[in-house]
């Protein structure tokens, strides 16, 4: 059977901008249109926007985690687990902000990721990084605004695996670096 979670993360931090994002009409319409029955959404230290939580939510939802279904999709969220594992591996695909950590799991993983980037950051080193997963083709990348149009793109489900190092290789090339005689 086929997943029909899209599992949306921003890890540790905030970001309002991609997790309002996905509550907006547009984007729910979207998923909906990408075969999404279920968004599971790890919110971190960030709020949605009140009118449009209370709108999606109810206001007797508590801010920390909660569950609805809403436009025809069931919509769940979440502060933190000890592991999102479960969830990265049971989803379609994964809509993340652009760290490391979340973006080497899901390609690990094999499973489709769009990195959003949040454009907030100073010294955004996050850019450069989902810049060159995407012009290796192992991800699609965005800015919150343009979500909607990035999920979307049929290459979504067509990214190429990301293969692992041959780890004699990267051994022997550090011990080159140290200067360990072979």
């Amino acid at each position: 059977m086929t997943s029909t979670t899209c599992f949306v993360t921003v890890g540790s931090t905030r970001f309002d901008a991609l997790t309002n994002q996905i509550l907006s009409d547009t984007t729910l319409v979207d998923l909906k249109k990408l075969g999404v029955a279920t968004v599971i959404i790890q919110i971190g230290a960030g709020e949605f926007e009140k009118n449009r939580f209370e709108e999606v939510f109810g206001s007797s939802c508590d801010r920390d985690s909660g569950s609805t279904t809403f436009a025809g999709l069931r919509i769940e969220f979440y502060r933190y687990k000890p592991s999102i594992a479960g969830d990265l591996s049971k989803a379609k695909f994964v809509i993340g902000h652009a760290g490391a950590g979340t973006i080497l799991e899901c390609l690990r993983l094999k499973v489709p990721l769009v990195v959003v980037v949040n454009e907030l950051l100073m010294d955004n080193h996050q850019v450069e990084l989902a810049s060159k997963m995407a012009d290796l083709d192992h991800v699609l990348y965005c800015v919150p605004s343009d979500l909607s149009q990035t999920i979307l793109d049929p290459r979504l489900f067509t990214l190429q695996p990301f293969s692992a190092p041959d780890m004699v290789k990267v051994a022997r090339h550090i011990d080159g670096l140290m200067g360990v005689a072979n």
